[in-house]
């Protein structure tokens, strides 16, 4: 297992253990997540418009570009954002210097700059790690190759 500490903001520290060390049990609440935000049209219009105009973070866009973004998705698809964030996190988090256990319940009680920069960290790698809807080019595919 691959574990790796970060620098947060003040004298914070988490330990960070590598996605590919992620037990299924904590990422397949996290693929579903994802499942139910592919699914919601208002969602996927936000992302496709943000990918159109080069938005790669939130640091590409300013205050007000994110709050028209927040009011198109809506506030289901961003309370699932904000549980997806969560679980990215705790998937990720094997220690840190907020006290012995890492919880919800103490996640949520964070700093808000150690919030954002979890965030931030477990967020590079976690959701790209979501389901693959690429065509398949495997022979032995039970649908057979894709050519679209």
């Amino acid at each position: 297992m691959t574990i790796t500490r970060h620098q947060l903001p003040g004298d914070a520290w988490a330990d960070l253990r590598d996605t590919a060390d992620v037990s299924e049990r904590l990422r397949r609440p996290i693929k579903a997540i994802q499942m139910k935000l592919a699914r919601d049209p208002a969602f996927a219009g936000v992302v496709a418009k943000a990918k159109a105009d080069g938005v790669a973070s939130m640091a590409d866009i300013d205050e007000t570009e994110a709050a028209d973004m927040a009011t198109a998705i809506g506030e289901e698809s961003l309370a699932l954002m904000d549980d997806l964030s969560d679980r990215l996190i705790l998937s990720r988090v094997a220690g840190w210097s907020f006290g012995p256990e890492v919880t919800a319940d103490a996640l949520l009680d964070l700093p808000g700059g150690a919030y954002d920069a979890l965030k931030e960290l477990c967020a590079e790698d976690g959701l790209q790690a979501g389901p693959d809807f690429a065509p398949s080019t495997d022979p032995a595919s039970p649908t057979g190759p894709s050519t679209v």
